[in-house]
């Protein structure tokens, strides 16, 4: 959670500088803000920062694209955070390429913080694959 957040503000050349922490069980990241109450959880976080960086784009441009993006935002928090067993990768993993058949990224031709996200979440597993 918090050090791909870190990830992402470098990918946004926000200068950095955030404090994150964790809260709970499932280590949920926690961003402490100075003007204001701290904000608390992966999409949360990660859409402020996209806002930060004034690069809205990456949250989607139309209704649908913007709908989609949080779809696998959520699909991210829930399933790939979720799942630890082999046969959970796998759903995931079959998931991801029965939807990206067609298209070039999740939310179709455009590159999006769903992508960055997904690639941060996956990336352990990929590089384990033989």
């Amino acid at each position: 959670g918090a050090e791909e957040l870190e990830l992402l503000e470098r990918l946004l050349g926000l200068p950095g500088g955030n404090k994150y922490g964790v809260q709970g069980e499932r280590k949920v990241p926690v961003l402490q803000t100075n003007n204001g109450p701290g904000l608390t959880g992966l999409m949360t976080i990660a859409a402020h920062l996209v806002r930060q960086a004034r690069k809205d784009q990456l949250l989607g441009s139309t209704a649908e694209e913007k709908a989609v993006v949080q779809q696998w935002l959520e699909y991210r928090v829930t399933r790939v955070n979720g799942g630890s067993s082999k046969e959970d990768t796998r759903t995931v993993l079959k998931d991801l390429n029965m939807h990206l058949e067609d298209k070039v990224y999740l939310a179709g031709n455009i590159f999006t913080l769903a992508d960055i996200l997904m690639y941060y979440g996956l990336h352990h597993i990929m590089v384990s694959i033989t």
